[in-house]
């Protein structure tokens, strides 16, 4: 006899709920990647664990370029297949220990624990050429898509709306810049 987990009353299964309940509260459904109430949440403790053990963080802020003309050349269908392949191209080129929220429609934020400024650049690169250099398809039209990225590491006495800002103002610099390309942070 099969019984449902909402109607079996032990401690474990409500346990194994509640923990899928917040687990699916802090990850965006779209992409698998945490969501921003998780990004809120982590960023400060992120930053007060640098702090204590004396080690960098950096900020990356990637958007991808265009992405409304996908939406409106092939579909919102088609741009959730680009956003999920662009999220599975960014978590494929990171530690296990770098983590990766949505932030917005076709922006992501991705926080690099231990790692200094030169480090997060050749990781936004890699990330920047990854998500090129994948093959993104609406019926037999190749879309071509780039990413532009805008990074930040942790200053001393920093607060995470600083650190926030300065990543976003790297990625507008990015954007005037001509897009498809990573600016750093000053």
């Amino acid at each position: 006899m099969a019984v449902l987990l909402s109607e079996h009353g032990c401690t474990c299964c409500r346990g194994l709920l509640y923990r899928a309940a917040t687990r699916s509260a802090l990850r965006d459904p779209l992409t698998d990647t945490g969501n921003r109430v998780a990004m809120d949440q982590t960023l400060q403790r992120e930053i007060d664990m640098a702090r204590r053990h004396l080690q960098p963080l950096s900020l990356l802020r990637l958007d991808i370029d265009h992405f409304k003309q996908i939406n409106d050349n092939h579909g919102h269908t088609v741009g959730d297949t680009v956003l999920k392949a662009v999220a599975a191209s960014i978590k494929n080129q990171l530690r296990n220990v770098d983590m990766v929220f949505r932030f917005g429609g076709e922006e992501f934020l991705i926080l690099l624990s231990n790692t200094g400024r030169d480090a997060a650049s050749m990781v936004g690169e890699r990330l920047r050429q990854a998500a090129q250099a994948q093959d993104y398809w609406a019926d037999e039209t190749r879309i071509a898509l780039t990413v532009s990225l805008g990074c930040s590491t942790l200053l001393a006495g920093e607060s995470a709306e600083s650190l926030l800002r300065r990543a976003d103002n790297a990625l507008y610099v990015a954007k005037r810049e001509g897009r498809n390309r990573l600016a750093m942070a000053g």
